[in-house]
């Protein structure tokens, strides 16, 4: 018994220490003390134990694509088992991995059950007021509405324009959510104005271009919102072949440079936007400024170790090989033996 009470206060020790060093945000020095934790627990319904496989999983989430998904790998099989509330902050995280990995199953999958969960966290909040008891890292209404984004994400995947739109309509307008203190109100005011970016990007979806201008004004005031929403002009300009170049040219002056610090969020949008505005500029016959893109996109691929882009990027600057430029071609083979100089 004196054993058994020695390694609980051992592991309450270590857990401490990492929780502190988590709250610190030096997760690569909390990551080893969850795992040494985990590697102890021999009773896999532990509830701390549990808790330290969702902090590691946080702890190791990066801007490596092939890092990204063995993490994946290691956790999904815990998160189950974690308290509902507690349960939210793990499919929120798993449901951006699986949109950074390209996986639309697992993404639809992780929201729904996301949309799910802190629906019925927030009935049981209703009938039992227990919002101070709450286990979450950010308010209950970040998870509603993101559980919402995501079908909506999701729906706009399939084609399925009009059901997308009432997904962010839905969002857009979160006022009536019940015990918003000042955070709370915050973040409505986040998915209103995504929602309204969202609404731009599905019409943009079906072909209709009259938007952009109005797009352009929301984007003036909205700047955060640059990267996805000239992500999805172009895509869509690529799509239906209509000129977007105006709104192109004044906005991606303010994109982050692509050898700044990226999470694997911006990083995923950010490549796909340089490879769709590659795509874009050859269908313009622009081919050495497409080919410098397609570059800026391997050179992303490359630092985050998103292979399947890697390998897309090498494919098309292939099928344009005869008009790389001798400077071109130093810097394509530059980055495909990992020395980068863009």
């Amino acid at each position: 018994m004196k054993n058994v009470g020695l390694e609980k206060e051992m592991k309450d020790h270590f857990f401490y220490a990492a929780e502190h060093l988590f709250k610190e945000e030096k997760k690569a020095e909390a990551a080893p003390l969850y795992r040494h934790i985990i590697d102890r627990e021999t009773d896999c319904n532990d509830q701390t134990f549990l808790l330290c496989h969702l902090r590691l999983f946080q702890c190791l989430v990066g801007v490596s694509s092939e890092g990204n998904k063995e993490a994946l790998e290691q956790f999904e099989p815990f998160y189950t088992r974690l308290p509902e509330d507690t349960r939210l902050d793990a499919l929120l995280l798993t449901a951006n991995v699986c949109y950074s990995l390209g996986d639309w199953k697992r993404v639809e999958r992780y929201g729904n059950e996301l949309y799910a969960s802190a629906q019925n966290v927030y009935d049981e909040l209703k009938k039992e007021k227990f919002v101070k008891n709450l286990h979450t890292e950010r308010h209950l209404v970040v998870y509603y509405g993101h559980g919402l984004r995501i079908k909506g994400f999701v729906l706009t995947m399939q084609g399925r324009y009009e059901e997308a739109k009432k997904c962010v309509a839905a969002y857009s307008d979160l006022g009536w959510f019940e015990c918003l203190d000042e955070t709370g109100k915050k973040e409505v005011e986040k998915f209103r104005i995504w929602g309204k970016a969202n609404m731009y990007n599905l019409e943009l979806k079906t072909g209709n271009n009259k938007v952009l201008p109005e797009l352009s004004d929301f984007l003036d005031q909205n700047r955060e919102e640059i990267l996805p929403s000239l992500l999805s002009v172009v895509e869509s300009a690529n799509q239906f072949r209509f000129d977007a170049d105006d709104i192109i040219n004044k906005f991606s002056i303010w994109l982050p440079p692509v050898n700044s610090e990226v999470t694997y969020i911006n990083g995923t949008q950010l490549f796909h936007f340089w490879y769709e505005k590659a795509k874009y500029d050859f269908n313009k016959n622009r081919i050495v400024g497409g080919i410098d893109e397609l570059l800026y996109a391997l050179y992303l691929a490359h630092r985050m170790n998103y292979y399947m882009g890697f390998e897309k990027c090498v494919s098309l600057y292939r099928e344009h090989s005869d008009y790389v430029t001798e400077q071109q071609k130093i810097g394509y083979k530059n980055i495909v033996e990992g020395v980068f100089d863009l």
